[in-house]
């Protein structure tokens, strides 16, 4: 590729950082490259032309999405203007689903070729939607091996290239320093980094820990913010849990989880940080009935926590849990604790990092990437509406 442009877009912090390791790794393999985009701090020191910094707006709840859709009008329309006046060879688009489903299918429709890296997670609660990922993305990228039979099922040209997850955490643990060890347990309590979910969690899981705190003498609390606009939250809710001497870790939680003794995480990401390092967890997500319900029904894949996924069996204890769950959660984390369940737990996930916790996603991404270019130019690149099995 001779000067090349490659857009990318990226709307949240986690998917800044991946968009960033793709763009170093895809510059090694071909330094004249130019790259240009949506996205964050991360992606403009990695040396890509931020045409807007979508981290810094990324919002949740109706009525700030609202108070950003002009904003987001705007920026759609600058990427059009862009795809008129100086299209790139590619768009490649990072997560983020709600902007960048609609870019996709602007710039397919004026002959631009889009790859999808870190497919959205929609198989979790709107299973439907992987046919509309599908039908606007010339090759999809899935970093979840189960992922990949999943997509294939609705796009032909899907592509496990493994979770760029774990090229981050070999890269810490390489400059690490070990630690002094603890005298204490340590205790720790993962909210999540969306304010719905900490607002929906965190009183049950502080109400577990108190119960698990006054049973077990040794044990301290930490809970993790990785937002600092979330403290205030976290802090009211230790006063409300009568815990207002617990730790609250700001920031990357990666050095907690490496800490912690047992904890309690809200699903996601994290899931898969603490079986990295090879710690018990008793993973949670906050629902209402129905929704238990509805995810029963509708729902692709037979766990919820990605650490289960990977393995294809339930290592850990999960609850998509409502009030009426708490004993069950209590006890689950009292037998990980100490004793034979948590030595099975410990040996599983030692076993999975060593089976599946590969790194080199990033190379792997960006490999894909260039090869598809390639493919394109030589012509022998199948339209996504052939290759798809349904078409948005």
């Amino acid at each position: 590729m001779n000067n090349s442009k490659i857009y990318l877009s990226a709307g949240e912090a986690s998917g800044d950082l991946h968009a960033a390791r793709l763009v170093t790794a895809l510059r090694d393999l071909d330094p004249t490259l130019r790259f240009v985009g949506l996205g964050g701090e991360q992606m403009e020191r990695a040396g890509v032309e931020l045409r807007d910094n979508l981290v810094d707006r990324a919002v949740m709840g109706v009525r700030r999405v609202f108070g950003e859709l002009g904003a987001l009008v705007g920026i759609a329309g600058e990427f059009l203007e862009e795809l008129r006046r100086e299209p790139p060879e590619l768009v490649v688009l990072i997560d983020y689903p709600g902007l960048n489903l609609n870019l996709a299918r602007m710039a397919r429709r004026r002959g631009i070729p889009v790859v999808y890296y870190i497919c959205p997670q929609v198989w979790a609660w709107a299973p439907w939607r992987m046919r509309r990922i599908a039908a606007r993305a010339d090759r999809l990228l899935v970093i979840l091996p189960f992922e990949e039979d999943l997509y294939r099922r609705v796009h032909a040209d899907t592509r496990f290239v493994a979770n760029p997850l774990f090229d981050l955490l070999a890269a810490e643990e390489a400059r690490r320093v070990p630690p002094r060890p603890e005298r204490e347990r340590l205790l720790a309590l993962f909210p999540g980094s969306r304010r719905q979910e900490v607002a929906g969690a965190l009183p049950v899981m502080l109400r577990v820990a108190r119960s698990l705190l006054a049973s077990e003498e040794d044990l301290a609390l930490a809970v993790s913010c990785q937002r600092p606009a979330l403290e205030p939250e976290i802090r009211r809710a230790l006063a409300a849990a009568g815990l207002e001497r617990a730790r609250v870790a700001i920031g990357s939680p990666h050095e907690l989880e490496r800490q912690s003794h047992l904890s309690l995480v809200v699903s996601g990401t994290a899931t898969l940080e603490h079986a990295y390092f090879g710690v018990p967890m008793v993973v949670v997500y906050p629902v209402r009935a129905w929704e238990r319900r509805v995810f029963g029904l509708l729902s692709v894949t037979p766990f919820v926590a990605l650490v289960n996924l990977y393995a294809g069996r339930r290592i850990v204890p999960e609850f998509l849990f409502t009030a009426a769950d708490e004993r069950a959660i209590n006890a689950a984390a009292r037998a990980l604790l100490a004793g034979p369940e948590r030595a099975r737990v410990q040996a599983e996930l030692r076993a999975l990092k060593e089976r599946s916790f590969r790194a080199g996603g990033a190379r792997a991404a960006a490999e894909s990437v260039l090869d598809f270019v390639a493919r394109r130019r030589a012509g022998n690149c199948e339209p996504v509406e052939k290759a798809c099995a349904w078409n948005a």
